[in-house]
């Protein structure tokens, strides 16, 4: 029996295992040789020995290097060296990250895995394959009680809440989910509970609140259904809300209140202190109601489709007692729904607020570019000059 030191020990079990840490904050593996490399694949889940597999890994080593090319060394005088941008067998990333000591060509092994091991994880979530059928459920629920006449929006029901916007996120692209991977610990995209998302705008602090309101009225938004952890108020103040709210006479009707008042108010209800900001990379002048939600999706069995079209195909044969006698519509009766539970964000907004949003420090486009910078510089660990090397 071959003699093994255990200790010290590697940095998968210090760093991950047991403190915590990301895949792609490693600086490095331990695969000695082309055997190893081939072993690690297929434990990844590809065997390289099956060509479709195979095809697959390159693809991806591809993409990755694209990816690093155009977005990630966007703006810098960097470039990927040839002997990593050009391979035949990626498998050789995984020997060359681990050699010690780490030399250029190993560092940038290991950018491209990071990004690999990423995209990997974007494209194997299965919720991207039925994305348009899951916003439609999704945004049906906001649908059937949003109104737009003659330019504006409103939310009609029972009652009717004005709108100043109204904003859909249909679906992040696919740079758009490797930014955000790229800064999260967990690099998994089935953490990404942005994928589809809608912004509510309404005129002030009070309209947010009537917005939030209605959702719940109306069963938009059930309580049950929202994820505690991904809540974020920047906009109202609890204390004072209760306060105000326990001082309502019985009668109060929000309509009564004259603009001035309503402005006093809401001033009232606002926030003073943001307290620490959960995403590093939103602004402070950002303000908002923030929460991610949760649906019940319905999908048909993926049998389901295969039936039917074999049953239209003998249709169009002319052998519909063939399909009867397999017990076709049978089958297709039989097959029970694919459901599960589907996360979308939900934000709600006061007009200025929103106009910050669109521009300055607050704005989607600061907000992408910190986003950039944080992945850079964790990608490119080791590569960049203000990194140690």
């Amino acid at each position: 029996m071959k003699n093994l030191a255990l200790f010290p020990m590697p940095l998968e079990v210090t760093q991950l295992i047991l403190g915590g840490g990301s895949p792609i904050d490693l600086d490095g593996l331990r695969i000695q040789s082309p055997d190893e490399a081939w072993s690690f694949a297929l434990n990844y889940g590809y065997d390289m020995a099956v060509p479709v597999q195979r095809a697959a890994v390159l693809r991806v080593y591809e993409d990755a290097v694209d990816f690093l090319e155009g977005v990630i060394l966007d703006g810098t005088e960097l470039h990927v060296p040839l002997d990593v941008r050009d391979l035949q067998d990626p498998l050789d990333l995984l020997v060359w990250a681990s050699e010690r000591p780490q030399d250029l060509r190993a560092r940038w092994s290991c950018a491209i895995l990071r990004l690999m091991h990423t995209l990997f994880h974007v494209d194997h979530n299965v919720n991207l394959r039925y994305l348009p059928e899951i916003q439609h459920q999704v945004f049906s629920r906001y649908d059937q009680f949003l109104v737009c006449e003659e330019g504006r929006w409103c939310l009609r029901g029972a009652y009717e809440v004005p709108l100043l916007a109204v904003e859909r996120k249909e679906n992040k692209d696919r740079v758009s989910m490797l930014l955000k991977m790229l800064h999260k610990p967990e690099n998994v995209a089935e953490t990404i509970y942005d994928q589809i998302g809608i912004r509510l705008v309404a005129e002030d602090h009070l309209g947010v609140l009537m917005v939030i309101r209605f959702l719940l009225d109306h069963h938009v938004l059930m309580p049950t259904h929202i994820k505690p952890s991904r809540s974020r108020n920047l906009m109202i103040d609890m204390e004072a809300l209760q306060a105000w709210m326990e001082e309502l006479p019985p009668a109060f009707c929000l309509q009564d209140m004259d603009p001035a008042e309503r402005s006093a108010l809401s001033h009232s209800l606002s926030r003073k202190a943001q307290g620490k900001e959960k995403n590093p990379f939103s602004s402070k002048d950002y303000a908002a109601i923030q929460f991610t939600a949760r649906t019940l999706v319905r999908l048909p069995s993926p049998a389901t489709r295969a039936l039917e079209i074999l049953q239209e195909r003998l249709q169009t044969m002319g052998d519909t007692e063939l399909s009867d006698l397999a017990g076709i519509p049978d089958l297709i009766q039989d097959q029970e729904e694919f459901t599960f539970f589907f996360a979308h964000e939900v934000q709600v907004m006061e007009q200025s607020g929103f106009q910050s949003s669109l521009s300055g420090p607050a704005s989607h486009i600061e907000y992408k570019q910190r986003q950039r910078d944080a992945a850079r510089r964790r990608v490119l660990k080791g590569i960049l000059q203000e990194d140690p090397c």
